[in-house]
């Protein structure tokens, strides 16, 4: 092969990655614009809450109960806790800590909050948001929405309310309580 069309070919191969790459982002839609609060589904199971979408906070919060941090091997944190629906249905989770959060509080302190991964859907958009597990037994909403899951995915309205008529359905099987 000459280099010249070892050249062509990289480049066809290139663009057509890009290409490939373009449409599996314009698969995912333009974004939905909702209210300020929602439906919220939690996991494969659809867990439904009323969680507020919030623009001004970078990562989601969701109010866990039972929170145990153990450790699998040496240095692998993982975290136990239980999410309860506003139905009242309970389920278990079991995961991996992606990282530590430190909160700043209202009193100049910090908390230290493990932060996991889970599926999440509202207005019918499906994606993995990274949320601290929290006590938001003093907030009105059990689950707060970011930034980091909203962006590209949901505009939000912030005079508006309730706005999804789309449901979410459950992906896959969880343990449930």
């Amino acid at each position: 092969m000459t280099k010249i069309t070892t050249l062509f070919l990289l480049l066809a191969l290139v663009l057509s990655s890009a290409s490939a790459r373009a449409e599996e982002e314009d698969s995912r839609g333009e974004p939905v614009t909702l209210g300020y609060i929602e439906n919220i589904a939690v996991g494969n199971l659809a867990l439904s809450m009323k969680g507020k979408l919030d623009t001004g906070a970078d990562t989601s919060s969701i109010h866990a109960y039972n929170v145990k941090i153990y450790q699998r091997g040496e240095r692998d944190n993982w975290v136990r806790f239980r999410l309860i629906g506003k139905d009242g249905r309970a389920i278990r989770y079991d995961q991996n800590v992606i990282r530590f959060a430190r909160i700043k509080t209202k009193t100049g302190g910090v908390i230290r909050r493990p932060v996991i991964h889970l599926p999440l859907c509202v207005g019918g958009r499906w994606g993995r948001a990274e949320l601290n597990l929290a006590d938001r037994g003093d907030f009105e909403y059990e689950i707060l929405i970011g930034r980091e899951f909203l962006a590209n995915r949901v505009l939000v309205d912030a005079s508006r309310t309730f706005m999804s008529g789309e449901e979410c359905e459950p992906q896959t099987e969880e343990k449930s309580e």
